[in-house]
């Protein structure tokens, strides 16, 4: 699972290489698509991951509203 998952994040780093490589518009359009959908996939497979306990989640952003109320619940 966790090879699938890089070789998602690198076939995200090939469209983009090439996105930018590319002259043709239309080609830009179609990497930056397809760029997008495998970002999607991967996140699948990491929140997959995830679920399992094969990996941990990152650390997200405290929620502020709890901190608010338990400081007021102090005062």
């Amino acid at each position: 699972m966790f090879h699938m998952g890089m070789l998602a994040a690198a076939g995200t780093g090939n469209y983009a290489t090439a996105a930018a490589a590319s002259q043709r518009n239309d080609l830009i359009l179609n990497y930056e698509r397809l760029s997008l959908e495998i970002a999607q996939y991967a996140k699948d497979i990491a929140n997959l991951m995830i679920d399992n306990e094969w990996l941990e989640q990152p650390p997200g952003t405290m929620d502020k509203e709890q901190l608010i109320y338990q400081k007021k619940q102090n005062e």
